[in-house]
């Protein structure tokens, strides 16, 4: 009789234990870059010094843009995407501007650049290619956006305008 007690014991153990990571698995979105998928965790350098990473911003929208000095698409939707941070950031959303450093010619150009095209919206470096080793895959600018979860909602490569962005954001406002 002991014997059996312990069989079912046993035995729900491990239909507990197996129900769970089943359960862990189907419920969680996989980890990647495409629509659906939880974003990859990131951390880099901010320009005032400080580490900052993706993971931190759970609980908030985030709008992430990958971009270069040098790149002229780049530059024209810059002071868009800082309007769209001052616009939304009271309403849980962060626009993150993250340059793709080890792209450019040198790394002062960033730095330049951002000297003279001053904005309020946080500035990441990838200074080691991490960020685009895992998030570029077709080309500058590259646009994600990002839900409270964590899950990737839509990706734009390209250009983004200020009606493209207003338009993935309704939703999630």
């Amino acid at each position: 009789m002991v014997r059996k007690v312990i069989s079912a014991i046993v035995i729900l153990v491990a239909v507990t234990v197996i129900g769970s990571i089943v359960y862990q698995t189907v419920s969680s979105p996989p980890v990647g870059v495409n629509q659906g998928e939880e974003a990859p965790d990131i951390e880099l350098m901010r320009a005032e010094g400080e580490s900052m990473s993706l993971s931190d911003q759970r609980g908030d929208f985030v709008i992430m843009n990958l971009w270069a000095s040098w790149c002229e698409p780049c530059i024209r939707e810059f002071p868009m995407l800082d309007e769209v941070h001052q616009d939304y950031q009271d309403e849980g959303m962060q626009v993150i501007a993250v340059n793709m450093t080890s792209y450019e010619r040198t790394p002062d150009e960033a730095v330049e650049f951002l000297g003279d095209h001053p904005v309020s919206m946080p500035i990441l470096f990838d200074e080691e290619g991490e960020a685009a080793d895992v998030y570029l895959d077709e080309g500058l600018p590259t646009t994600y956006f990002i839900n409270e979860e964590g899950i990737i909602v839509d990706t734009i490569v390209g250009e983004v305008t200020r009606d493209m962005v207003e338009e993935r954001i309704q939703p999630f406002l």
